[in-house]
């Protein structure tokens, strides 16, 4: 992932939805290079998206406003917030929502994986194959004793 979620982040979000109208939060899930996000969008249409950490930080920031909460993956981005963004790009307005500052902290920290499972062992009952460096009890080849001869091999 690029960096994750900061106390920052949370503090835009309060801030933009403390001084907008009708603020409602829309989470997006974790990608493979960036970490859970809410956006927030106001009456107008106006957004910000900021990091959180994971849907339950979302949600707690959420309950904490006294805003509404939506998955984005459920429910899809509002009509509001396309228009708001056609406005901008016909006036040719620009957002500015942050002074830019350092960049991004970088981390190197992979996403969460599931470990995989543990092999089991066949049920008993099954044959289990001769190893093929040797007998099924595991002696090796050069212990083994040549095999009786037979009409092939005595010619």
């Amino acid at each position: 992932m690029d960096r994750e979620a900061t106390p920052d982040d949370l503090d835009d979000l309060r801030g933009f939805a403390r001084s907008r109208v009708g603020v409602e939060l829309y989470v997006e899930p974790e990608t493979m290079v960036t970490d859970t996000t809410a956006g927030a969008i106001a009456t107008d249409g106006e957004w910000i998206r900021r990091r959180v950490g994971s849907p339950k930080v979302a949600r707690r920031l959420a309950h904490d406003l006294g805003v509404p909460i939506y998955d984005v993956q459920i429910v899809g981005y509002p009509e509001r917030m396309r228009a708001y963004n056609a406005r901008l790009k016909a006036g040719g307005g620009e957002r500015v929502l942050r002074d830019p500052g350092r960049p991004p902290v970088r981390t190197s920290r992979p996403p969460g994986r599931m470990p995989r499972p543990p092999r089991t062992a066949p049920p008993s009952g099954t044959a289990n194959p001769v190893p093929p460096s040797g007998a099924a009890d595991g002696t090796p080849p050069s212990a083994l004793p040549d095999p009786p001869p037979t009409e092939e091999t005595e010619r």
